[in-house]
């Protein structure tokens, strides 16, 4: 199984042979130097040789180290883009949100001054139906009051005229009676008996 390492890891390695190699290849031709003072060949030497096999090694592999390295950068540069791409939909999504719930808000307000001015509507017009039931109920109950006080005051007029009528009957009849002798009465009997029977 492939052990992954992280990118920092990665280059920090890779800074370190190359430092180290250039260390090591420092020494090596200072080595040389010397040894050719001796007047012996370089190839000769199993330093030389084991300094060019240490060069060849880190040529070798920088090629896919750095393509390595260079594959780890164009990922972390796509992240970064995809990220900063997913921060600009994040941001274009919250502003229409954010337009929308504007929008919305506004419609509500409109929403509420319309019920606003209907229950208004409506309030006045259920006052203005009551305020006319009242008024005709009030003139029914006028009416209906001035209606029996006309009768009562019909009524009572009868009565006083009827009270009336009989007071004066039997006070005519007390005087005619203290006034009149028996004689007279019966005339007076015959007379009226006479004068219904004309009228009948």
């Amino acid at each position: 199984m492939t052990q992954v390492i992280p990118d920092r890891e990665i280059i920090d390695a890779t800074q370190n042979a190359v430092l180290s190699a250039a260390s090591d290849m420092a020494e090596v031709f200072g080595r040389t130097a010397q040894e050719l003072e001796n007047a012996e060949p370089f190839y000769m030497s199993a330093e030389f040789w084991v300094g060019l096999t240490f060069v060849l090694t880190i040529v070798c592999l920088l090629k896919p180290v750095g393509r390595i390295i260079l594959q780890k950068l164009q990922q972390r540069g796509k992240d970064i883009a995809d990220r900063i791409k997913e921060a600009a939909d994040l941001k274009e999504e919250a502003q229409k949100l954010l337009a929308d719930y504007e929008r919305k808000f506004r419609g509500a307000e409109k929403e509420a001054a319309d019920i606003l001015a209907r229950a208004e509507r409506e309030t006045d017009m259920v006052k203005k139906e009551t305020l006319a039931k009242l008024e005709a109920e009030m003139a029914a109950r006028e009416k209906e009051a001035q209606s029996r006080l006309k009768a009562t005051e019909v009524s009572a007029a009868n009565e006083i005229a009827q009270k009336t009528t009989d007071l004066t009957m039997a006070t005519v009849r007390k005087i005619l009676a203290e006034s009149l002798d028996n004689k007279a009465q019966g005339e007076l009997i015959d007379a009226s008996i006479e004068n219904l029977q004309k009228l009948v």
